[in-house]
C-alpha cells in the first residue's frame, strides 16, 4: 500500500461523517478536515506532524479509522536483539542468522537442558548468559534488557522465525509520532491434523491483517512479546516485566505503557511461529493463556471484558433468549428507530442503518461470550433448561459461530478460492475456536476463582440509566 486508506469496516455515510474503528464511533468532520482527508486518500507520505493533514491523520490512525503507508524500513541501529530461550540449540541458531550482522544481541539461557553458551562461538556480538535453573519468560527478558545499552530491545522468542529485512521494516514503524513499541503479526507455520487447525485458525498470537494501535479494549488490546520492541527508557521506567505473573506478563506490559506513548501492531511484517507437537499441548497452551485473566483483572481492574454492549442491545438479546422475541423485536426496532435521537451528527438513513449493524453485532457477540469465556455455566443451563429454552440458547450459540464462520469464509472468498474451499475452511474455523474456547474457558474460570475475580466473567453493558437519588 502506498497511500492513506479507510480502515476495513470504516463506513462513510457522507463525505463529512465517519463510522467505525475500534471502539466503535462516529466522527463528524468539518470542512477543512472534508479536504484533509480527501488529500490523505490521495497522499503517498505522511504529511508533516504539525500540519493540519498530520493532525487529523494521527487522530484517525489512532482511532482504528485510518490505515497509515507502511514506514520506510531502516538500516537496524540503536537496537538490541533479546532472546529469552528455554530451548534446543538449532531453533535459537536459525533465530540468529536472521539477525543482521553488527546488531548485538543477548541470548538469556533460561536452564535449557542442553546449555546455548556454544552459540555465541563465532559471533562477536553475541552475548549468552545463563540462569542456572528456570526462572521463567519474564525474569529471562529482564535480564537480557538489563545489558541493553541501546534506544531499543527487540524482544524475539527462541521459537519464531522472522523473514529477511524484518528488524529494519519494524524500526521503521517506530519513526511514527510517538511510537514507543511496535509488533508484527505473528502467524503459526502449517501443521497437519487438528493441532493445525487450532494453531493456525484460533491463533491466540494472530490480530488479522489490520494494523492498529493496541488500547486495552479495542480490537487489538494487546500483543505477545513472541517478537516486540521496545523502547528501553519506557520499558525501564515501567519496571519491566512483572516476574511475578508466569503468564499474562506481556499484556500487563503493554498495559502499563498507556499514557506514555504508542504502541503500535504492524501485521504488514509478518513473522512465523512454531505450532505446538501436539494437539493436547495446543489446548493446554490456550488454557494457560486463560489462566492469565484473574492475574491481569487484579493488577487492572475492569480492563478485561470478554463482551461489550450497550443496554440497547442487550435488551432484544435477552428478550429473545427468555422466550419473548417478539418484544426482543420490538425492543431492537425501537432502539433503530430512535438512532437518529442518539446519533444527531448522521441524516436518519445511516443512523438507522449503523443502530442495525450494532444489534446484530450485539447478537453474534452475546453468543461469543456464552462459549467464551462463560462456557460451564451455558452448558449447565443447556443441559438442565427444558427444551424450548435449550433451544433458544443453542440457537444463540449458532449466532456466534455462524459470525465466526462468516469472516473465515470472506477471507477465503477475498484470496480467490472455490465455493468448496470456502465451505470447508469456514467449517474447520469453527471446529478449531469450538476446540480454543473450551480450553480457553477451563483457564478463565481457573484463574477467577484463584484471584477470587469474577469481573472478566461477566459482559461490560454501556448506557445504563443512572440512578440518581432526589433529596
Amino acid at each position: 500500500m502506498t497511500a492513506f486508506q479507510l480502515a476495513p469496516g470504516v463506513e462513510r455515510p457522507d463525505a463529512a461523517t465517519l463510522a467505525g474503528g475500534s471502539p466503535y464511533r462516529v466522527m463528524r468532520l468539518a470542512p477543512k478536515g472534508v479536504a484533509a482527508l480527501s488529500q490523505l486518500l490521495a497522499a503517498s507520505q505522511p504529511p508533516p506532524p504539525e500540519s493540519a493533514g498530520g493532525r487529523l491523520a494521527a487522530r484517525l490512525v489512532r482511532a482504528g479509522m485510518l490505515v497509515p503507508p507502511l514506514a520506510e524500513p531502516v538500516t537496524p541501529a540503536d537496537v538490541t536483539v533479546v532472546i529469552p530461550a528455554l530451548s534446543a540449540p538449532e531453533p535459537v541458531r536459525r533465530l540468529l542468522d536472521s539477525i543482521p550482522g553488527g546488531v548485538p544481541v543477548v541470548v538469556v539461557d533460561d536452564g535449557s537442558a542442553e546449555p546455548l553458551a556454544p552459540l555465541a562461538e563465532g559471533r562477536p556480538d553475541v552475548v549468552v548468559i545463563r540462569h542456572a535453573q528456570r526462572c521463567g519468560a519474564a525474569a529471562a527478558r529482564n535480564s537480557g534488557a538489563a545489558l541493553a545499552e541501546t534506544r531499543w530491545i527487540a524482544f524475539v522468542d527462541a521459537d519464531v522465525q522472522p523473514p529477511a529485512g524484518w528488524l529494519g521494516a519494524l524500526l521503521g514503524v517506530t519513526a511514527e509520532p510517538d511510537v514507543i513499541a511496535v509488533a508484527p503479526r505473528v502467524v503459526t507455520t502449517h501443521a497437519p491434523g487438528l493441532v493445525g487447525l487450532v494453531e493456525s485458525r484460533a491463533s491466540a498470537l494472530d490480530f488479522g491483517p489490520v494494523p492498529a494501535d493496541v488500547v486495552a479494549g479495542s480490537a487489538v488490546s494487546f500483543v505477545p512479546t513472541a517478537t516486540l520492541i521496545v523502547d528501553r527508557d519506557h520499558f525501564r521506567a515501567v519496571g519491566g516485566f512483572d516476574e511475578a505473573m508466569p503468564v499474562g506478563e506481556d499484556v500487563d506490559l503493554v498495559w502499563r505503557f498507556a499514557g506514555r506513548g504508542r504502541v503500535r501492531y504492524e501485521p504488514r511484517i509478518v513473522v512465523s511461529h512454531q505450532p505446538r507437537p501436539t494437539l493436547w499441548k495446543a489446548l493446554s497452551r490456550r488454557r494457560f493463556y486463560g489462566d492469565s485473566v484473574g492475574l491481569l483483572e487484579v493488577r487492572h481492574p475492569g480492563t478485561i471484558r470478554h463482551a461489550n454492549v450497550s443496554i440497547r442491545s442487550l435488551a432484544p438479546w435477552l428478550l429473545g433468549v427468555a422466550g419473548r422475541p417478539g418484544l426482543g423485536v420490538a425492543a431492537a426496532g425501537l432502539a433503530i428507530a430512535g438512532a437518529p435521537r442518539e446519533l444527531p451528527q448522521l441524516s436518519p438513513g445511516p443512523a438507522r442503518r449503523l443502530a442495525a449493524r450494532g444489534q446484530m453485532l450485539a447478537i453474534t457477540g452475546l453468543g461469543r461470550w456464552m462459549v467464551r469465556p462463560f462456557l460451564p455455566v451455558t452448558a449447565v443451563a443447556v443441559a438442565l433448561s427444558h427444551p424450548p429454552l435449550r433451544r433458544r440458547l443453542l440457537l444463540a450459540i449458532a449466532a456466534g459461530y455462524a459470525e465466526v464462520a462468516s469472516r473465515a469464509a470472506i477471507q477465503e472468498y477475498r484470496a480467490g478460492a472455490s465455493c468448496s474451499q470456502t465451505v470447508r475452511a469456514a467449517a474447520e474455523t469453527v471446529l478449531a475456536h469450538a476446540l480454543d474456547d473450551v480450553a480457553y474457558s477451563v483457564g478463565v474460570w481457573r484463574s477467577c476463582l484463584r484471584s477470587r475475580a469474577p469481573g472478566p466473567l461477566l459482559p461490560r453493558v454501556r448506557d445504563l440509566p443512572s440512578l440518581q437519588r432526589r433529596r
